[in-house]
């Protein structure tokens, strides 16, 4: 990369520029899919997984994400070495991990112990080469350092029994027995010291590249309890009771930031994605809005939620960050993940929306969980779509992507009311972006300056483009516009001439 890391725009907070290089000053628009173990071996069907942990080939994941147009990834930090999915038929048994395995003694998955006051330089060697690479064709990457779904929310025992933190599985006597051990303050003095270590050497590790963010950690608790019919689907007996993770994860971003200030790094945006489970759903994002990150990736905050209810119960609706996302309003910048409320969904419709009111939308891809090939078929009994399922919200996310790059992304603002469809990126007077989604055939309507535009017409679905006649507006005035394409959503681009 050209340029020198991110960091929020003064001008347009919706989006990141690089401090230095020829792009300084341009905004960073982000988008791409991602899978958990794209940074760990050992994800496959099965609930046991094979002796030799499987490998992803990240090469190849590279080219995926490139030939789609992509430039951004999550870099997912699994903390368990015997773990499973929930409502899935398959393992997550990751390695490596950040701590050297010396035994005396076998972990929960067969393997020498962990020594938690020795870390393993293999493992951030492997890290800093997947950052490395990434960079080199042009991808941004999001560096998780914690992950907090596994430990409460996969299937017991391993969600606990399956961590190098558990007693059984390192020998220093560390014996954490919940997610509370690990995440909510107050921690135990050594484990709080362990978890430092560990973060200092990640920083440590990347702190030169410019294509790092930083991740605090995946869907940790917030202070909420989960229903008896959604602990009986994660396989317990009963709701347990989990801990308020929002002061440790403060403590994380305060960690990182003073780890950088002190050695005289070039600081990198952090982020804070959705806690789950929280007391008050419809206030989720809450404690993300209120921290010191840089970036949030919220989640189900619905009004449908209100008076205790929980997207986990059965015959939830889709959130409307999926269907109508809520306009950015800079307060912070959104990398809007389906991970954290529409799991398992995915398309063009909504990479365009998302992109149009502001946001970054990034794809938790589950078609990757077969593999990196299209095939017509999931892996075997996954539960998990397969991979073509998912190819329309892909090339879209590239699509959106190149319009981005194509525009002053820096001076434009998401509109509802400059466009009768609701969907318009726009700097009037100078560009227009505008997205009729219905697909319905009928004439939409742009409120435009005075101006003579360059028009460009944009098939969602098939990808097509084609120029429209050129536009001559004497004084601003409302323009009705009709798609040239048969039946479908399109986006017509509008460029002063």
């Amino acid at each position: 990369m050209r340029n020198g890391p991110l960091a929020v725009s003064t001008r347009n907070p919706r989006y990141f520029t690089p401090t230095s290089g020829p792009d300084a000053g341009r905004a960073v628009y982000l988008t791409g899919s991602h899978i958990w173990n794209n940074l760990h071996d050992g994800m496959g069907p099965g609930p046991d997984g094979p002796d030799e942990p499987e490998r992803l080939d990240f090469p190849a994941y590279l080219r995926f994400l490139t030939e789609r147009g992509h430039n951004f990834i999550r870099l997912w930090r699994w903390e368990h070495v015997r773990s499973q999915a929930a409502g899935g038929n398959y393992h997550l048994n990751m390695s490596p991990q950040p701590w050297a395995r010396t035994g005396p003694g076998t972990a929960k998955d067969g393997k020498l112990r962990f020594d938690l006051e020795r870390l393993d330089d293999g493992y951030f060697q492997r890290l800093r080469e997947r950052v490395t690479a990434a960079a080199e064709v042009g991808i941004y990457v999001g560096v998780m350092l914690f992950d907090g779904w596994a430990l409460h929310l996969s299937p017991p025992p391993d969600h606990i029994e399956g961590h190098p933190f558990h007693a059984g599985n390192n020998i220093n006597g560390v014996a954490a027995s919940s997610i509370n051990d690990l995440q909510v303050l107050p921690l135990d003095p050594r484990v709080r010291s362990l978890q430092e270590a560990y973060v200092h050497k990640v920083v440590d590790t990347l702190h030169d590249l410019p294509n790092v963010l930083w991740e605090v950690s995946n869907e940790s608790c917030g202070g909420g309890t989960v229903t008896d019919e959604v602990a009986a689907f994660l396989g317990m007996d009963t709701a347990p009771s989990w801990g308020d993770s929002t002061g440790w994860q403060y403590w994380v971003i305060d960690t990182v930031k003073q780890h950088e200030a002190a050695r005289g790094y070039d600081a990198h945006p952090i982020g804070m994605t959705m806690q789950f489970p929280v007391p008050e759903q419809t206030k989720v994002n809450d404690p993300l809005l209120g921290s010191q990150a840089e970036w949030i990736s919220p989640g189900y905050d619905d009004e449908i939620f209100a008076g205790g209810g929980h997207p986990m119960a059965g015959g939830a609706p889709p959130s409307r960050w999926y269907t109508d996302p809520p306009v950015a309003d800079g307060a912070k910048v959104v990398l809007s993940d389906t991970d954290h409320y529409a799991p398992g969904h995915g398309d063009a419709l909504w990479a365009w929306k998302s992109f149009l009111r502001g946001h970054h939308p990034v794809l938790m891809d589950y078609g990757l969980i077969a593999g990196l090939e299209p095939g017509d078929e999931p892996a075997a009994d996954t539960g998990v779509p397969p991979f073509a399922h998912y190819e329309p919200a892909r090339w879209a996310m590239g699509d959106t992507l190149r319009y981005a790059q194509r525009m002053e992304l820096i001076d434009a603002a998401p509109r509802r009311d400059i466009a009768s469809t609701g969907y318009a990126l726009a700097n009037p007077g100078s560009e227009y972006l505008v997205l009729e989604p219905d697909g319905d055939g009928w004439a939409f309507t742009v409120d435009l300056h005075a101006g003579s535009y360059q028009v460009e017409w944009f098939d969602v679905t098939t990808r097509e483009t084609t120029p429209g006649d050129g536009l001559r507006v004497e004084s601003a005035r409302t323009v009705e516009f009709a798609s040239p394409f048969p039946p479908g959503p399109a986006v017509v681009y509008l460029r002063r001439a």
